[in-house]
């Protein structure tokens, strides 16, 4: 790789790491993991940069986090060291900082959120996430998760379900249209 493309991944590293990593932080709940999504989305993403750095390299890079992080939920349920139940997630400092100022009660509700998702399948709660926290469409939803459009829609229903069955939507509707 030439020294100007060099150069333009490391801007673009620069430029992108907090936003990957609070993206990847988002589909798996865990600082620790989310970094190491967007670092190896990263790696990846070098190897292809010469082909790719005209093209859409921040597209390229989520979809990179979106397989891996679906890929890291399989091992860890193949290797039995999620059968302990899901880690109290902690946020990063700087995705804790987007969030909006609010009481406790608030937090709490964020919390209680957040311990919900991480219940979820990897699958449903990557859908969810993509589809109503980062308000994607469905179709780039399928795009991302490599799956059809139908099945990105079961994986996001089923989710929420689950997160009704748990408490935490109750009878809320969601926007976007799924009841």
């Amino acid at each position: 790789m030439d020294a100007t493309a060099q150069e333009e991944f490391a801007d673009f590293t620069r430029g992108r790491w907090t936003a990957l990593t609070a993206f990847a932080y988002s589909l798996v709940h865990d600082v620790d993991r989310a970094e190491e999504l967007a670092q190896e989305a990263l790696a990846r993403l070098w190897k292809v940069w010469p082909k790719l750095r005209d093209e859409q390299p921040e597209a390229y890079s989520r979809r990179i986090v979106v397989n891996l992080a679906v890929a890291s939920g399989r091992r860890r349920w193949w290797t039995g060291r999620a059968a302990a139940g899901p880690s109290e997630p902690t946020a990063p400092s700087d995705v804790a900082a987007d969030a909006p100022a609010g009481g406790a009660g608030e937090a709490e509700d964020r919390d209680a959120m957040r311990r919900a998702l991480a219940g979820l399948g990897t699958r449903q709660r990557v859908a969810v996430v993509l589809r109503y926290a980062h308000g994607l469409p469905e179709t780039e939803v399928a795009e991302l998760m490599g799956c059809s459009v139908g099945t990105a829609k079961t994986y996001a229903s089923r989710g929420l379900e689950a997160l009704r069955s748990v408490g935490i939507l109750g009878d809320t509707a969601i926007p976007g249209g799924a009841a």
